[in-house]
């Protein structure tokens, strides 16, 4: 911990947030799996990928709300004083970026469930209801908008892997240490 004016500064996250990052990121990234590795399985085990990949999606959703509620009660703690201008504005701009696509890839893909009249199972706890009527023509924009979104989130995620490596190998800030769980 440092010291700034008498006031006690800790350099890390909270360990609901830093549990919220990873618990997401992994989902993220699973999910990302799901959509491209089963692609070419056979119908029955595409389909079950699927599921899995709807009800994780929905997950997702839930995880990144309670993590916007969190950081809206949590103040993050502050960046490295040596970081760049660039690195600062472009880490703010990443941090907007995933927010938006972890709200915006759910949510497109259950108004494209949706559109397609085929509900979301959660588990097999619950089915989340239709939020747009059935339509056929908003399926097929939704469908290219949620790909085009997830290969999005696909970038963010390798940028900001490279980024998280850049700062700990080249710059040796310790800027991992802030989201690091154990």
């Amino acid at each position: 911990m440092a010291t700034n004016a008498g006031t006690t500064i800790d350099p890390r996250y909270t360990k609901v947030a830093i549990w919220l990052h990873w618990l997401i990121g992994l989902a993220v990234i699973v999910n990302i799996g799901l959509a491209m590795l089963t692609e070419d399985m056979p119908r029955e085990a595409h389909r079950a990928a699927m599921g899995v990949h709807k009800a994780l999606g929905m997950a997702i959703l839930a995880l990144t709300l309670l993590r916007i509620l969190w950081r809206l009660t949590h103040k993050a703690p502050p960046l490295p004083a040596g970081m760049r201008g660039w690195e600062r504005w472009t880490s703010r701009l990443v941090h907007f970026l995933f927010y938006a696509l972890l709200i915006l890839l759910p949510l497109s893909g259950w108004v494209w469930m949706s559109a397609a009249d085929r509900p979301i199972d959660f588990f097999g706890l619950f089915t989340f209801p239709s939020i747009v009527a059935p339509s056929k023509a908003v399926a097929d924009v939704l469908h290219d908008r949620h790909e085009t979104l997830g290969l999005l989130m696909l970038g963010l995620v390798l940028f900001h892997v490279l980024a998280a490596l850049k700062h700990q190998l080249v710059d040796g800030d310790r800027l991992f240490a802030r989201m690091n769980p154990f």
